[in-house]
């Protein structure tokens, strides 16, 4: 007889764990907490992105925070250049995020809506062997026949939208049947679904938004236009997968800005009309007219058109000795406390560089002592244009707000103020004229086609959630059987799985709808044990 030899347990192989590693990340990958958790990560590389300013919008000063010029230090520059924060929705750690959500949430929604559609379409409520303690009980005595009493249970759960199944006894001692009903589980899961699914709607439009949209502004003078092209804009932010030939090239004019106001001391300054009258021409050749209001906007070609805001647009000519060295209209912005409209002239043909710093009072009547009455009102009634002049080096190679100056290199000129059609000699051969005031007009241009699908998901979320507030999942079980004096007996039971208050009136309406049309007042309440044998 041979010794029994024993074997030492073969240590797994290293495909062994590898293949067991791999189910593993699976399962958890495919659990809706990870895709909740990856959903975090992908907001929360969205938030660094609208901190941290991208290449693909503003070059110059991402390339000044890697030489430290501007921005936290080179250090912490480093650090996003490594993770790919200056371009984060085309960085590999972006990309990779966005996979494994979708990836996740795929994985999640795909066995759930195959599950769902099983239930809809093969599901039958379970049987019961007996009625057992329920919530809710009610007793009918019935003179119909059994098979009479249960088709008309039958037919009235039916009728009320309860999936009906057929079967036998009740009870292990009753030689009747039964009927089984079910409701609102497939209702229900499918609202949940919804739920879950708009979200991936929802995660797809964002994503994609970001990559298709277009958003520029744009200040148009009166009278002038400008044209939808990548260099037509003062500033924009296109998507990444948005190139130049994705402008439509419409032109808009301008044509008159009108703005009305309240002029009573309790509103004064307070805007009643703010609208601008356009004229657009598309590149197919189609000319329109349309008015543009602060919450009425124009669409053209997919472009919606927004009026965002205006200014004084004052003409203001330089001329040094006979030759016209500016001659321009400024886009002037308010300051809110003084009510003043701000620009700057800036003359590099001038020999030195001419600078001039422009200060608009629309409203300053002349007092009885003949000079100006500033009154911070903001129509212009009575314009008047201060200025201060420079002579320098205007230092125009370096980047600069066009409505102020910088000062650093300048000398210092007179001051003064011009009525329009006025003219003032500041020196040196230099003079300035207030030749004409329009108005300027601010406005957005942008194109998001993801809108439709935003909506969608939208939609989704809010039909995903009334399941979940007004279905719930209930059963409803009737025993059929003869009693004793040779009568039928009824005796129909129900639970709800979720809002009891809400199936305790439904299955009293069930009970009074059943007396009718069995013809059947109720026994005597008996005892619990009594109703349905365990």
């Amino acid at each position: 007889m041979n010794p029994q030899v024993r074997r030492e347990p073969r240590p797994p192989s290293v495909s062994g764990l590898f293949l067991a590693a791999v189910k593993e990340n699976w399962r958890r990958l495919r659990t809706m907490r990870t895709a909740l958790w990856l959903l975090g990560v992908l907001s929360l590389e969205s938030i660094i992105a609208t901190v941290v300013p991208q290449e693909i919008n503003v070059p110059q000063t991402v390339a000044d925070w890697r030489t430290g010029e501007a921005g936290p230090g080179t250090v912490v520059s480093d650090v996003i250049d490594l993770v790919g924060a200056y371009d984060m929705y085309a960085s590999p750690l972006f990309l990779m995020t966005m996979l494994l959500l979708f990836t996740s949430l795929t994985a999640c929604l795909v066995p759930r809506i195959r599950g769902w559609w099983r239930i809809t379409r093969h599901s039958v409520p379970p049987l019961t062997r007996h009625l057992g303690d329920q919530e809710q009980v009610v007793r009918l005595a019935t003179d119909l026949p059994p098979d009479e009493a249960h088709a008309t249970v039958r037919g009235e759960l039916a009728d009320r939208g309860f999936r009906v199944r057929d079967g036998g006894p009740a009870s292990p001692t009753s030689d009747g049947t039964q009927v089984a009903a079910e409701k609102g589980v497939a209702v229900r899961e499918g609202g949940s679904l919804l739920f879950h699914l708009s979200f991936y709607v929802l995660l797809v439009a964002i994503v994609v938004g970001q990559l298709v949209t277009f958003e520029g502004f744009v200040g148009v003078v009166e009278g002038e236009s400008f044209t939808d092209t990548q260099i037509g804009y003062w500033v924009s932010a296109p998507g990444r997968w948005f190139g130049p030939e994705d402008h439509s090239g419409f032109q808009l004019t301008n044509d008159e800005f009108r703005v009305e106001w309240f002029r009573d001391p309790q509103f004064g300054g307070t805007p009643r009309t703010f609208e601008v009258d356009v004229t657009i021409a598309t590149a197919a050749g189609e000319t329109r007219t349309a008015t543009v209001k602060g919450n009425s906007p124009v669409v053209v070609d997919g472009f919606k058109i927004h009026l965002l805001g205006w200014g004084y647009a004052p003409r203001v000519i330089v001329r040094e000795g006979r030759e016209v060295v500016h001659d321009g209209y400024l886009t002037t912005t308010v300051n809110q406390q003084t009510g003043a409209f701000r620009g700057a002239v800036k003359a590099p043909s001038a020999d030195p560089d001419v600078g001039l710093d422009v200060f608009l009072i629309p409203f300053a009547p002349e007092g009885d002592d003949g000079q100006p009455v500033i009154t911070g009102a903001p129509w212009a009634d009575a314009p008047l244009l201060a200025f201060r002049s420079y002579t320098g080096d205007l230092q125009l190679s370096a980047a600069q707000n066009v409505n102020t100056l910088n000062i650093e290199q300048l000398a210092e000129g007179p001051r003064g103020g011009l009525r329009l059609g006025q003219m003032v000699d500041i020196g040196g051969d230099v003079t300035v004229e207030f030749a004409e005031l329009r108005r300027w007009t601010n406005f957005q241009v942008s194109s998001r086609p993801q809108a439709p699908w935003l909506l969608l998901g939208s939609t989704l979320l809010l039909l995903g959630l009334l399941p979940a507030l007004y279905a719930y999942r209930r059963r409803v079980w009737a025993g059929i059987d003869r009693t004793p004096d040779g009568r039928t007996l009824v005796t129909v039971v129900g639970r709800a799985f979720q809002r009891p208050q809400a199936f305790e009136e439904e299955f009293a309406d069930l009970a009074d709808g059943l007396r009718a049309a069995l013809d059947a007042p109720d026994l005597t309440p008996a005892p619990r044990d009594e109703v349905a044998p365990r």
